[in-house]
């Protein structure tokens, strides 16, 4: 099984189970960011408004939560060793690691100009 349908497979095990997977778009989106690293992406869209998304980071699949926004989408993962963000604007996205107790100028950029077209 290729990355991108391990990476939606486990993410749609993780969704709300009020929301039928029958109800929910699954969008895929790969990005090459610096260096030539792929960043690939599994973004969920629920009927209702709601939205996750997973990816495979450090060699782990997180699974994010759409977070408020000033502009563009924000997705940020919940519990573990600290909180991934993945920030993304039209074609562009990076990713972020705010490890626990750590404020926030001591995120940290793990991927970025990752661009997907």
């Amino acid at each position: 099984m290729n990355t991108l349908k391990t990476v939606a497979y486990a993410a749609a095990l993780v969704c709300s189970a009020t929301v039928a997977l029958a109800q929910i778009d699954i969008l895929p989106v790969t990005f090459t960011c610096d260096n030539d690293v792929p960043l690939e992406i599994a973004y969920f869209n629920a009927q209702d408004g709601s939205s996750a998304a997973a990816m495979i980071v450090d060699n782990q699949l997180v699974t994010l939560r759409q977070a408020q926004s000033g502009s563009g989408i924000r997705y940020e993962s919940e519990g573990g060793v600290g909180t991934y963000v993945l920030r993304s604007k039209g074609w562009d996205a990076t990713v972020s690691f705010l490890a626990t107790d750590a404020d926030a100028a001591s995120e940290q950029v793990i991927l970025e100009n990752c661009v997907s077209r």
